[in-house]
């Protein structure tokens, strides 16, 4: 059977289902055994039961519910779905899912999608994934801005980004025309090197692999023996090439050196940059003595001091040599063996 039912011609749903029951004086319409319900903007829904009250003009569809919204490029699939069609507002629970243009697909136990506005907020167990671009988020409460390509997550939110990074952070903001994630909570990424980074706040750019974050946390060999820290107020980091500049830095190599695990080896400095085998630091200082609350017994403050990890050595520029925070030598040019060398 076919049934068509106006309620003005701005607020317009066609009913085509095999089975209809009209109850309270018309003002509640069933349609029954599948159907599907077409409107004069752009919605088509297919569900097994339809429930449409009149004086409220909402719509409620249950069972293997489709949408189609062909004006916005979005299909959304669930068990429950309730459509008030004067608020423009469709909202679903129980194993939702969209699609938008094919590629980007969200997963989550109920959507509200605010037709008017274009925007879409997941609840519960979200996912969201891209299949050209190879992102998958997962999170708990998304909303996503479409006609700002915007998504905001809330609480804790985890993103795997072309296979090589995972970002643990909270309260996300990811443009997805800019290719850029950022949050002003802590932030952990992990790499596929056993590289890890912490920062207060963080701006990732994917498609450059560009980070920048404040008080900065990188761990060597992470969880595996020989392990280094360097720590920064400030960095900008490129993660592809191994490329860093930063302020106030700390460097702290692993103890295993010198056959002495009683070592704390660091280097300190105002200003550094580097890259994957070679690091400067300005107006620094290294000591391999253990910490303590009082001054090293030794110190060597330099000018600029250069690691370099091919040559193994650590190279100093107007050194001083200080003993007991005093001044012993001064070197104009100067190097030693780095931590990694046991004997030299």
């Amino acid at each position: 059977k076919m049934f068509f039912f106006s309620v003005n011609s701005a607020e317009q749903f066609n009913f085509n289902v095999t089975e209809i029951e009209i109850l309270q004086n018309g003002n509640m319409i069933k349609g029954l055994k599948k159907g599907t319900i077409n409107t004069n903007d752009g919605i088509i829904i297919t569900a097994d039961i339809f429930v449409y009250e009149k004086l409220l003009n909402i719509l409620t569809a249950k069972g293997n519910v489709e949408i189609k919204d062909t004006n916005r490029n979005l299909t959304i699939y669930s068990e429950n779905v309730i459509y008030n069609k004067n608020k423009e507002i469709i909202t679903t629970n129980k194993n939702s899912k969209a699609i938008y243009e094919k590629n980007k697909f969200i997963f989550a136990d109920s959507f509200k999608f605010i037709r008017n506005e274009n925007i879409l907020n997941a609840n519960g167990n979200v996912e969201v994934k891209d299949s050209l671009k190879n992102y998958i988020f997962n999170g708990e409460d998304f909303t996503y801005y479409k006609n700002n390509e915007k998504i905001i997550t809330k609480g804790k939110t985890e993103a795997l980004l072309e296979s090589k990074y995972k970002v643990t952070s909270s309260d996300m903001i990811f443009l997805i025309e800019q290719d850029n994630l950022s949050s002003s909570k802590k932030t952990k990424i992990e790499d596929n090197n056993s590289q890890v980074y912490f920062a207060e706040k963080f701006n990732y750019s994917i498609n450059k692999e560009i980070f920048k974050g404040e008080k900065v946390l990188i761990i060597t060999n992470y969880n595996l023996p020989k392990s280094d820290k360097f720590f920064f107020k400030s960095a900008i980091i490129n993660l592809k090439e191994q490329k860093f500049i930063a302020k106030d830095t700390e460097i702290e190599v692993h103890k295993e050196i010198f056959d002495n695990n009683e070592n704390d080896p660091r280097l300190k400095g105002l200003s550094s940059f580097g890259e994957k085998n070679l690091t400067v630091v300005k107006k620094g200082a290294f000591t391999s003595c253990k910490k303590n609350d009082n001054c090293p017994p030794w110190v060597i403050n330099a000018q600029v001091i250069k690691h370099d990890k091919l040559k193994k050595q650590l190279i100093y520029d107007h050194a001083v040599l200080k003993v007991y925070d005093f001044p012993v030598l001064y070197f104009p040019k100067f190097f030693h063996p780095d931590p990694s060398v046991i004997r030299q």
